[in-house]
Order: C-alpha cells, then structure tokens, then sequence
C-alpha cells in the first residue's frame, strides 16, 4: 500500500478515497445484501443505519442508492426515502419471460465459448447444490441465502462464458431481482431438486458443447421457476 503523502494525515488520505471509489464499491455491496436477501421486498433503507453497518459515510451511500434506483432493485421516493422494490404477478411474468429469451440465448452462445475452468466451476457449483448437508446452515434464512448466491454464481459463470458484455449487462440489470431470495425461501425439497436437475443438464450441454440443447433447456429452466414463484406469490396474497 502507498504511502501517505506528507502533510496527508491517514484520515484525510482515507476520505479521498472514499469518495473516489466509495460509491461503487457500496454499490456492489448494497446490491448484494438485496439480491440476497437480507433486506426484502418494501423494506425501508435507513441511510444511517446502511452507513453505519457498512462503515462509511451516508455520501456514498445515497450515491449508492441512486444507482440501486437506475438498476430497478430501489426505489426512492419523497418523505419515503428508500425502499427495496416488490413486484406484481404482472411484473413476475415480464421479468422471468425476458429472463428465459436472455439467459437461453447467454446459455447458446456460452456453449461454444466457454472455457475448462468455467466449465470446472459450473461443476463445483452444481456438486455443492446437490450436497447440502443437514444441519450445515443455522437457519433457513442462511441456507436460501448461500443458495441465491450459488445459483447467482452458476448462471453468471454462464452468462459471462457467453463472451457478450453487452448481453451481460442486460441481464444485470433486467434479471436480477430481490425476489430471488424469496423464491429460494419458498423452495421445498422437490423444487430444489428440479432446479438442481435442470442445472445439471444445463451442465452437460454446455460440456458437449450443444449450444441449441443449452439454450432449450435454460429456457425450461426459467419458465420451470417463474410458474413456481407465481403460484407461491399468489398463495401469500391470498
């Protein structure tokens, strides 16, 4: 690390930096305490309470928000301040059908792209979903959390084998929802191992390099998972 500059007290050095890079890197944390989970759907997010758990100051945090909004994961509104975003059965149905036609298309071209070591990751991500062992998590909460992050991982890993930026970038900001969490909350044994099964087919294409089987079979996958959440949403409202 470099040295501070003289007559540069540490906390001076600190705040510069802070506020060169703060935001962004709040940003992807904040981003991902909402992805998975640890603030849901309509909860209030207090910028001091943010500030004070991430060790910042509210600055980067209300910058930080305001990019959360431009993404769909926040929304701000007068005397309201921040809440994460919830979605409708409507909002469901559009967000999971554009998902299907990406992540189909991602799973396609990452079938002829797609590298030994990302291959070898998709692996061990599917080996671990398939091996939870009892008592591994303290509670549910912990264990739908660590599944939305290893379900994050197999699909980006995908998505970035695709070799498309700017297809990457889409999905980012049109795919990934808080409402993931939810659905791995809501997910029994039986939905755990379909998803599981279609990530292992999804695995096999992808090693025999099968781009159309990939690309059926990710679409399955999705509407697989958007059929589910819809119903378990319309449950909760009832």
């Amino acid at each position: 690390m470099r040295a501070v500059g003289k007559g540069v007290s540490v906390a001076a050095a600190l705040d510069n930096l802070e506020r060169r890079d703060g935001p962004n890197r709040v940003f992807e944390r904040l981003r991902r305490l909402i992805l998975e989970g640890e603030y849901g759907p309509d909860e209030r997010l207090v910028e001091g309470q943010l500030a004070e758990r991430l060790g910042v100051s509210r600055t980067p945090i209300r910058q930080a928000l305001t990019m959360l909004e431009a993404e769909g994961l926040v929304e701000i509104t007068p005397n309201k301040g921040a809440v994460v975003c919830s979605f409708s059965v409507e909002d469901v149905w559009d967000i999971y059908d554009l998902r299907a036609v990406l992540e189909g298309h991602a799973a396609r071209r990452a079938a002829g792209r797609i590298k030994e070591e990302e291959l070898s990751r998709l692996r061990d991500v599917v080996e671990a979903m398939e091996t939870i062992s009892p008592g591994r998590f303290a509670d549910h909460g912990e264990e739908s959390r660590w599944l939305v992050a290893a379900n994050q991982d197999f699909h980006g890993t995908i998505v970035a084998a695709s070799r498309n930026g700017r297809l990457e970038k889409l999905i980012r900001r049109t795919v990934e929802v808080p409402l993931m969490f939810k659905a791995f909350f809501w997910y029994g044994e039986r939905e755990r191992a379909i998803s599981n099964h279609y990530h292992r087919q999804i695995l096999k294409a992808l090693e025999a390099g099968d781009g159309e089987r990939a690309e059926i079979i990710m679409r399955e996958h999705v509407y697989e998972g958007r059929d589910f959440v819809i119903r378990a949403l319309k449950e909760e409202m009832r």
